[in-house]
């Protein structure tokens, strides 16, 4: 009895099986959707795609592109962008993680991650005011070359 449940217990994992390097323990075995919301494997991470978006930004507010492209001139400061929910991440370390694009670009960057206290729904087009960090490391090669902290919600 013992020999036929670990018989089928291998012929169902093997039907189960998507191929070569796939199952729960395997990095890379997770879809690799062209979705925005779900992003491509690269490394431990997942790579935003970019989104169909184009949103004008707000009175006083900073495009992605601009950020991107003049960050040293950012850092430290607090400003406002205005975009589309991409990606909604809920208490990660304590906080809530948000993936932003407005439809602008700069040398392949087009996605802002910030960390907040507040709860979005994916596809909300939305303005948040925070504070923005250079270079910030969390290990694990969770690595931000920009990040908004502190984000909040403005009207």
């Amino acid at each position: 009895m013992k020999k036929l449940i670990i018989t089928l217990t291998i012929v169902l994992a093997l039907a189960a099986c998507k191929g070569r390097n796939s199952g729960p323990l395997v990095k890379d075995s997770f879809s690799k959707s062209d979705s925005p919301m779900s992003g491509q494997v690269q490394g431990n991470q997942v790579k935003p795609v970019k989104a169909d978006i184009n949103i004008a930004p707000c009175e006083g507010c900073v495009t992605i592109s601009k950020l991107l492209a003049d960050k040293k001139s950012f850092s430290g400061k607090t400003i406002k962008v205005t975009g589309q929910v991409t990606k909604f991440l809920p208490q990660i370390m304590g906080k809530n993680w948000i993936h932003l694009q407005d439809g602008s670009e700069f040398e392949g960057g087009f996605d802002l991650t910030i960390t907040t206290d507040q709860q979005v729904n994916v596809g909300d087009k939305m303005t948040f005011e925070g504070k923005i960090t250079l270079d910030k490391d969390f290990g694990y090669g969770y690595f931000y070359a920009v990040l908004m902290e502190e984000g909040k919600i403005v009207k």
